[in-house]
């Protein structure tokens, strides 16, 4: 699979799972799946927690790797855009839709408590990034415990979709 290809496929998978969890939760709660407007001034707050933490991990352990932009100087202009739009932004939205609103918000209806409910949509976001090191397995965890938080205390999806999407544009560069 050429470069082109295997970009468009990954804005197709991330699009047909947006797909999924957007006609599978049609007719459920809104509220309880976080499709509600945040708190601007607490959803600021969870993004600058967030940065920090990404940028405070990346610092203690380069899991982001070398600033090497030859990759995307030597790929199609149309397989690096297609890139961004699937990794940066489609996968980060429909991860979350997944975890932090279909999921978070099933497992509330269950009656699990919060702590549990955050716990769970963490250990299972980090497990679906299991091809990682050990440590950024780890890190990822405690970002799904972030996200999660975000979820909880805005009511919203929408901080922990921009808080995700922020990190995976940091990181695929």
């Amino acid at each position: 699979m050429n470069a082109i290809e295997s970009a468009a496929a990954k804005v197709g998978i991330s699009l047909a799972a947006i797909a999924i969890v957007v006609w599978r939760t049609r007719r459920m709660d809104r509220d309880n799946l976080g499709f509600v407007a945040p708190p601007l001034g607490l959803s600021c707050l969870f993004v600058l927690l967030y940065l920090a933490w990404m940028l405070g991990t990346d610092a203690l352990d380069g899991w982001r790797g070398p600033w090497d932009f030859t990759p995307w100087r030597q790929a199609p202009l149309a397989a690096s855009a297609m890139r961004v739009v699937a990794v940066g932004m489609l996968g980060p939205i429909a991860e979350e839709l997944i975890f932090r609103s279909f999921f978070f918000g099933r497992l509330l209806a269950l009656g699990l408590p919060v702590a549990a409910v955050i716990a769970v949509t963490a250990a299972g976001w980090a497990v679906l990034h299991y091809s990682y090191s050990p440590l950024v397995i780890g890190i990822i965890l405690v970002d799904g415990v972030l996200l999660g938080l975000a979820r909880w205390k805005t009511r919203s999806v929408l901080p922990p979709i921009a808080m995700h999407i922020l990190y995976n544009l940091y990181a695929i560069w």
